[in-house]
């Protein structure tokens, strides 16, 4: 019967009529995951006008960093959150039986960028080390050069950004008049600066991107397309930057909570 109930669940979830994909929320360990189809997230982009979208993409340390961090937790219930990681897709498939669609941070750049190359749209890159965020901008015009590029590097430390700082930032992002805002302030800081500002910013969609303004502007080595779709990218992120171990302990903490919830079910 378990089986028979399981099966008629991954059948009704994430389809609508005539076998049409829809988004269906879905939760992972107490974080909600509202994008889980990636036609849906390229649907969103495309639509949203009238008030800003903010998009999380979420992988096993975002939901660790939330189960702890209650500020962080909350930014999440109020953005719309994609599966990054594989982790966090079999994490949901392993507890619910349900399979969603990962749409990782990169592939959301990716689509941002090819939208506002057909549309001659603008996006503003904010945060990375100095001189990254430019770089990563001259790397994406080779490749979208319909995109009109902005970018700023934004308070020296954003756990401590002072008002002016923070006046500053928004000034040169709003001044710009961006379609999109991709923001480069690391975990959890990036989500948290622009749910923060939120009401200041004057931008359709916004987006925290980690490092990959890095891996665009070449100071960070992308991770092999092949080895990122067998879910290795945190080896491949270990190896090559190898003071993130205690991260990747958040990786392991999350996988043995996943069978801990699936055990005790």
């Amino acid at each position: 019967m378990r089986k028979q109930k399981n099966s008629s669940k991954k059948r009704q979830k994430g389809m609508g009529t005539q076998g049409k994909k829809t988004d269906k929320n879905e939760q992972i360990l107490g974080v909600t995951l509202f994008g889980t189809h990636k036609s849906e997230v390229l649907r969103k982009l495309g639509l949203q006008r009238k008030e800003m979208l903010h998009i999380a993409t979420v992988n096993a340390e975002f939901v660790m960093e939330a189960r702890r961090n209650i500020r962080f937790a909350k930014v999440l219930s109020n953005c719309y959150t994609t599966a990054d990681s594989w982790g966090v897709v079999w994490g949901v498939r392993i507890i619910d039986g349900v399979m969603v669609e990962r749409v990782s941070g990169v592939e959301i750049v990716e689509l941002i960028l090819q939208r506002a190359n057909q549309k001659g749209e603008k996006v503003f890159l904010l945060g990375a080390k100095a001189g990254v965020a430019e770089k990563a901008a001259f790397e994406m015009a080779k490749k979208y050069p319909e995109v009109k590029y902005g970018w700023y590097e934004g308070a020296k430390t954003v756990t401590v950004e002072k008002s002016e700082e923070a006046s500053m930032t928004i000034a040169k992002i709003n001044g710009f008049e961006p379609d999109y805002l991709l923001v480069a302030y690391g975990s959890p800081w990036q989500d948290i600066w622009i749910e923060d500002n939120r009401p200041y910013l004057r931008v359709r969609v916004a987006v925290g991107v980690g490092g990959t303004l890095d891996e665009w502007a070449g100071t960070a080595a992308r991770c092999p397309a092949w080895l990122d779709r067998m879910g290795g990218k945190w080896v491949w992120r270990l190896l090559h930057e190898p003071w993130r171990w205690k991260r990747v302990i958040k990786v392991f903490q999350f996988g043995f909570l996943v069978l801990y919830h699936k055990l005790i079910d």
